[in-house]
């Protein structure tokens, strides 16, 4: 492995073996263009979604050879982006005489590269070895087409890419998609879409791409700085020393930490699974990062969908960016205070619970009056943020070999305290990428009390 400063230099036993342009040939849209949105717009200067799975070889049950498993995805892919077909755009804009611009999605059917690539002698095991220190970059790193690539890039460049790499005993599928026009909702849905093709089912919902909504902020003309997008560039911005690596929390163990929370709080509030889970994450690395004045305010920024909120419901399949963020402050002391799970999880619950369609449609309407686009050195100022959902079926997207055994995702917008939440392997279960600085994350794998609720 190559030994370097800079994570984003790729694993020398991963070769591109073949590269080709798969596009949506769908010849009813190509005059279309998409204005983005609020919530599109707003991560611009960040970041492409990196998220991929890692299945096994065949067994007898899916007897199928890895050639024709290859050449299936691609046709498939085809008739997935023919549905999905902004991915096959590029972005554009229309400049306005007061220096702002109106920023589109160009459905010109541009297309996707389609990269398949080999990793000499690597197996499944080594890629689902965890956890890893940053640098060197983990082999699995170099499983995801142009990690360079920021989602402002997207005038020029491929707004989704696909690599699929070939294992000794298995294969990496990992996509690299424009944060700017897809959300994971968005992106989860596509790969549904897709492997059902795969799988010959015809069993899916189409997108939604319409911006008549009940959110009316949603589909204003948005016009923003264009400066600030022409000449903004984060591309020699590398990945700080990071250590990173995936906790899987058990049904049983959820349930446990949910009971504790509630047992404190007396009834008083009736909180989720997962507002316990993070609770009892956020607790465990305020403990770890040691240099905190007890006094000072920490930060877990969570997100809050759209999708299904507002009057006439917001559409369960829409196209597009469709999260908001809240965000819940506590002092340091209050955090690490002995018996304050239920504390904790009361205020998750409560910046959850006031986080109503009127905040969120006020929120999008006040940035498009002040538009607020920061890249990803904004967020690395400490605290917590949190991305994903368990509610996303990663482990039931089956391409026709059976279900991945694991999710994993690139080197894009990874920074101390970056928190990405999955579903699990098994029902009810919930697995936290966690990425922070190597003694802290050194100090939560020797930290007995959230090390309780791990399972290995």
């Amino acid at each position: 492995m190559a030994s370097t400063s800079d994570p984003r230099t790729p694993d020398t036993r991963v070769r591109i073996l073949s590269t080709e342009t798969i596009h949506a040939n769908n010849t009813q849209t190509l005059l279309e263009r998409i204005p983005l949105t609020a919530c599109d717009l707003r991560l611009i200067l960040v970041g492409t979604i990196q998220k991929g799975l890692l299945f096994r070889s065949p067994t007898d049950d899916h007897p199928i050879s890895r050639q024709a498993f290859i050449e299936n995805l691609k046709s498939a892919f085809s008739k997935a982006l023919a549905l999905h077909y902004p991915f096959a755009g590029r972005f554009s804009a229309d400049e306005h005489p007061d220096g702002s611009a109106t920023v589109y999605i160009d459905c010109n059917d541009a297309g996707c590269p389609f990269l398949y690539a080999v990793a000499d002698g690597v197996t499944v095991d080594e890629a689902l070895r965890q956890p890893f220190a940053v640098p060197p970059a983990p082999v699995i790193w170099s499983f995801f087409a142009f990690p360079d690539l920021k989602n402002y890039h997207g005038f020029t460049r491929p707004l989704m890419s696909i690599q699929i790499t070939e294992l000794v005993d298995g294969v990496f599928l990992g996509w690299t998609i424009n944060h700017a026009v897809a959300d994971g909702t968005t992106h989860w849905n596509f790969h549904r879409i897709w492997s059902s093709i795969c799988r010959g089912s015809g069993d899916y919902s189409p997108p939604v791409f319409t911006r008549d909504s009940s959110l009316d902020a949603m589909h204003k003309d948005v016009r923003v700085p264009w400066s600030r997008i022409r000449d903004f560039n984060e591309d020699s911005l590398v990945v700080p020393p990071l250590k990173e690596g995936t906790f899987h929390f058990s049904r049983k163990k959820i349930a446990e930490l949910k009971a504790k929370a509630a047992a404190e709080l007396a009834g008083s509030r009736q909180i989720s699974s997962l507002q316990a889970l993070i609770s009892h994450l956020w607790r465990a690395v305020t403990r770890s990062r040691t240099d905190q004045d007890p006094e000072s305010e920490a930060r877990f920024v969570i997100q809050v969908g759209f999708r299904g909120r507002f009057e006439p419901k917001f559409p369960a399949h829409y196209f597009g960016d469709a999260i908001g963020g809240g965000t819940v402050t506590l002092k340091v002391k209050d955090l690490v205070a002995e018996g304050s799970l239920g504390h904790v999880a009361a205020e998750v619950n409560r910046v959850v619970a006031e986080t109503t369609d009127e905040k969120l449609e006020e929120a999008v309407e006040n940035w498009i009056k002040s538009p607020d686009m920061r890249g990803l050195a904004d967020f690395t100022e400490g605290g917590l943020v949190l991305s994903g959902s368990p509610r996303f079926d990663a482990y039931g997207t089956d391409f026709g070999w059976g279900k991945p055994v694991a999710v994993r995702s690139g080197c894009a917008n990874k920074y101390d305290g970056k928190v990405t939440v999955y579903p699990g392997p098994e029902p009810g279960s919930m697995g936290f990428e966690i990425c922070l600085s190597p003694e802290c994350f050194d100090r939560l794998r020797r930290d007995s009390e959230f090390m309780a609720a791990f399972t290995e």
